[in-house]
């Protein structure tokens, strides 16, 4: 009986550190967090790969999320100079990545 609540008592404590120890199930590193904030796209780099929001530089992946305010799908093809968003992003060390980016045509004032 002795070995059974020792294998069990070891097993307690893997299980507690594994889920405690905030081991890979989100999409970004450790310590990442998502800022999310709007304005309008100040530029667009020639290839869609970046926009400038309040000075912060986005970059666009193949995983950015373009939506309209309905949710309607978008390209990146879509962002230009002087409309207005809300982004999401997560920092980087040259800016931002863009996770999600709404352009606000309606913004109900």
């Amino acid at each position: 009986m002795g070995r059974g609540k020792a294998g069990l008592t070891v097993v307690v404590i893997f299980l507690t550190s594994f889920l405690l120890s905030n081991n890979g199930f989100s999409q970004g590193k450790r310590g990442e967090d998502t800022v999310s904030f709007s304005g309008r796209i100040e530029d667009v780099s020639r290839d869609h790969k970046s926009i400038i929001v309040h000075g912060q530089r986005l970059s666009i992946s193949q995983e950015t999320k373009i939506v309209d305010q309905k949710g309607n799908r978008l390209r990146s093809d879509d962002l230009k100079t002087n409309l207005h968003v809300a982004v999401d992003a997560v920092p980087h060390p040259n800016g931002y990545i863009a996770k999600e980016v709404v352009l606000i045509k309606d913004r109900g004032v």
